[in-house]
């Protein structure tokens, strides 16, 4: 029989109240990792459950917190096995599922890497569904698995399912505040906006940055935007408020070199062009606030940007028109059009190109 390691308990924590669960909701499909463990709380306990995805510290906050309320710490030991795809006998599955719990009421078996399981140990687990142990739970984890297959369907069908998928864009400040607050760090409003201006939506680049920062700042000390600066700001180069305020100046050789930065940070052409078109878009919002004559502080809420930034958005809205903004986002498209339809070939010239027409004065 193969068993595996036992996993580093972990206090992940995770927040029970609506208006965040409503923000993971939008990130993994199906219920909220808030919703799931309340459910489990209240005693709606699962035989099967499935989460998989590309999003691996949100994913795997849940496994730990899973495993912390399913398998009383006293008997983890004995009710706790953790398997893994690819060394897995399905003749071993079972023998270690259909053991009966030791001094407590259930125990849990979590299979990995689910999505290396090949198609015969799919057809060899689907047995589980008809011989289901009322005493065993079933938590299959991994990254993006094939939905096709009827072991993954039946898992979601029987039990609960959740995928979860790197945030975006616009999603990236929420993700930092729940993962430091995992973490036990504390961070300003600023940072995080900052820090998700300099990194953008790579979860594992975000972890990797805010651990230089804690080292930076020191343990138990909050990340400033002035730390952000000093230490996510010299490895991360441009940043594409830095590339949109050069080009809403009309200064075409540090655009091009803050474009070059970008992509030589290991940026997609093509998501670097939709950053700008991203700003480009807030712009012209923020124009519009403007003329509403709102509070500071509102405008803030309404752009989606920290306080601390505003002044930044609200000095590169005045400096150009509605009618140049629009037609900087008409130039824009062509040019992810262009980068699409063309190949990298053309990246370069591409590019070149939309910062040349973007200078130009309107």
């Amino acid at each position: 029989m193969i068993r595996a390691e036992s996993p580093r308990p972990n206090t992940a924590y995770w927040t029970k109240k609506r208006s965040n669960a409503k923000i993971v909701a939008k990130r993994a499909k199906g219920p909220s990792p808030a919703a799931l463990l309340a459910e489990i709380a209240k005693g709606d306990i699962r035989p099967f459950y499935l989460l998989h995805g590309d999003e691996e510290y949100e994913r795997e906050a849940l496994v730990a917190s899973m495993i912390e309320v399913l398998v009383p710490a006293q008997t983890r030991d004995f009710n706790l096995d953790v398997l893994r795809a690819e060394r897995l006998e399905v003749l071993d599955f079972f023998q270690v599922y259909e053991t009966y719990p030791m001094m407590a009421e259930s125990r849990l078996i979590v299979l990995r890497d689910a999505e290396a399981l090949t198609t015969d140990q799919c057809r060899g687990l689907e047995r589980v569904f008809a011989t289901s142990v009322e005493t065993s739970r079933l938590l299959v984890v991994g990254q993006k698995v094939d939905m096709r297959r009827k072991f993954f369907r039946e898992l979601s069908r029987r039990g609960r399912a959740l995928e979860f998928r790197p945030p975006y864009d616009n999603q990236v400040p929420q993700w930092i505040q729940r993962y430091v607050k995992r973490q036990g760090v504390l961070i300003e409003p600023a940072a995080v906006q900052l820090l998700s201006q300099y990194v953008g939506a790579k979860p594992r680049e975000l972890v990797s940055e805010i651990e230089k920062l804690v080292s930076f700042v020191g343990v138990g000390q909050p990340i400033t935007a002035s730390a952000v600066e000093q230490v996510a700001g010299i490895t991360r180069g441009a940043s594409v408020f830095e590339l949109a305020d050069a080009l809403g100046k009309g200064q075409g050789k540090l655009a091009q070199k803050l474009m070059q930065q970008f992509l030589s940070q290991g940026e997609e052409p093509t998501r670097a062009v939709a950053m700008v078109t991203r700003h480009f878009q807030l712009l012209l919002k923020a124009k519009g606030l403007m003329d509403q004559s709102l509070p500071r502080d509102k405008m803030a809420a309404e752009l989606g940007v920290a306080p601390f930034f505003l002044p930044g958005y609200l000095e590169q809205a005045q400096r150009r028109s509605a009618a140049w903004l629009w037609a900087g986002l008409s130039a824009l498209s062509e040019a992810d059009w262009r980068l699409k339809s063309q190949g990298r070939r053309q990246e370069h010239l591409v590019l070149e190109l939309l910062v040349i027409k973007l200078c130009r004065k309107r």
